[in-house]
């Protein structure tokens, strides 16, 4: 399980996996977004109750105002949205911690309680229900002329043998080969 780096940034972003991280990084490098914002990978989906817990005993998390926690649907938003809001409810339980907990995607917690805004977002997005970061970014290229070409790539790849148990994966990092 990664451990959580030490904490630099007043607003952090928790990527699953290193797909995610590097995206969100470039993301903020993009946007300029650089200064106070630090993108921190949780690993898998089932290390983010222990990752949380551990970032809350870290020095400095006292100092964090902001906190976005990012994963993939996969096949169940609404069961992705219940595994982010119990990974929170464990690190507060086993630390004290007292992270609001986000009621829905895409928007931060309003609360009186705490200074700290936590926010979560599900991949592909909230009009997307299922499905992945890679599937968001498949979207934006949607109806481009070379994804007709990447199709035909890769069922005769298939033909040859060749196996994508990642299929949307593979279909964009061949889109952007």
């Amino acid at each position: 399980m990664p451990r959580p780096e030490p904490i630099e940034k007043e607003k952090l972003i928790l990527a699953e996996g290193k797909d995610a991280f590097y995206f969100f990084c470039h993301a903020c490098n993009f946007y300029r977004e650089v200064e106070d914002v630090q993108v921190m990978n949780f690993g898998g989906n089932d290390e983010l109750p222990n990752f949380l817990s551990d970032l809350t005993n870290m020095d400095k998390f006292d100092e964090v105002n902001t906190i976005v926690i990012s994963r993939d649907a996969e096949t169940d938003a609404d069961a992705a949205i219940m595994s982010i809001q119990d990974a929170i409810k464990h690190a507060n339980n086993e630390n004290s911690a007292n992270i609001p907990i986000p009621q829905k995607s895409f928007t931060y917690t309003n609360t009186k309680k705490s200074s700290m805004k936590v926010a979560f977002m599900i991949f592909p997005g909230p009009e997307l229900k299922n499905g992945t970061l890679e599937h968001l970014c498949l979207s934006t290229v949607e109806g481009d002329p070379l994804l007709e070409c990447v199709d035909d790539y890769l069922e005769c790849a298939k033909t040859k043998g060749e196996r994508f148990p990642r299929a949307h994966k593979n279909k964009l990092y061949c889109f952007l080969a």
